[in-house]
């Protein structure tokens, strides 16, 4: 856990709406950089802690206020790289009344339970882990079968709808944002479509 920007975040996407990573219509926010690494990751472009991504709080937070949602996913990159600047992303995230924060992490629950248990009050789902190369799952937005979807949320319509959704079967749905020379790809496809989408020349 490694990465820090002062006076922001660093970021390497921000995109509205957002259909694949989550429940209904989000705000998706990719942070930049990532100690982590997994083999296989089909994100290597968001690994680096690129000083030149660093985007302010006044930015940020006027994609908080512009869209139509209230639901938020934020994924990387390693979000739990960068404490702070998510503590304070997430506050942000409150005070605009978002009340469906979901969170990607490669480290366990049980890890950011121990060190950063006041992040997590601010989180309603996580979905923790490791991306693990050649163990495949096939529940809905998972991309292995050792992440889980670690429900925290105390409110009881959404427990009641996550639960749901964490035994869902994953479907190929996936989203193709064109952002210069880059095409990202939103959504957690099976591992063996990225390495099909890699062999037709898909850039993620």
């Amino acid at each position: 856990m490694e990465g820090c920007c002062r006076e922001g975040l660093l970021v390497n996407l921000i995109h509205y709406p957002v259909y694949t990573l989550g429940p209904g219509k989000r705000l998706g926010i990719w942070v930049q950089g990532c100690s982590i690494r997994c083999k296989g990751c089909m994100a290597p472009h968001t690994w680096e802690f690129d000083p030149k991504s660093a985007m302010s709080f006044e930015e940020i937070e006027q994609y908080l206020a512009g869209c139509d949602t209230r639901a938020l996913t934020v994924s990387g990159g390693e979000p739990f790289d960068q404490p702070e600047g998510l503590l304070q992303l997430l506050i942000l995230a409150r005070k605009h009344h978002f009340e469906d924060i979901l969170v990607y992490t490669g480290y366990t629950y049980e890890l950011l339970a121990q060190k950063y248990p006041h992040i997590l009050r601010h989180v309603d789902v996580l979905v923790d882990g490791p991306f693990q190369e050649g163990l495949e799952s096939e529940l809905i937005w998972r991309g292995s079968a050792n992440q889980r979807m670690v429900i925290l949320t105390e409110d009881p319509q959404m427990v009641k709808e996550y639960r749901l959704y964490a035994r869902k079967k994953k479907d190929r749905r996936l989203q193709i944002v064109e952002r210069g020379a880059v095409i990202h790809i939103i959504g957690i496809p099976y591992q063996k479509d990225v390495g099909a989408m890699s062999c037709e020349g898909v850039t993620k």
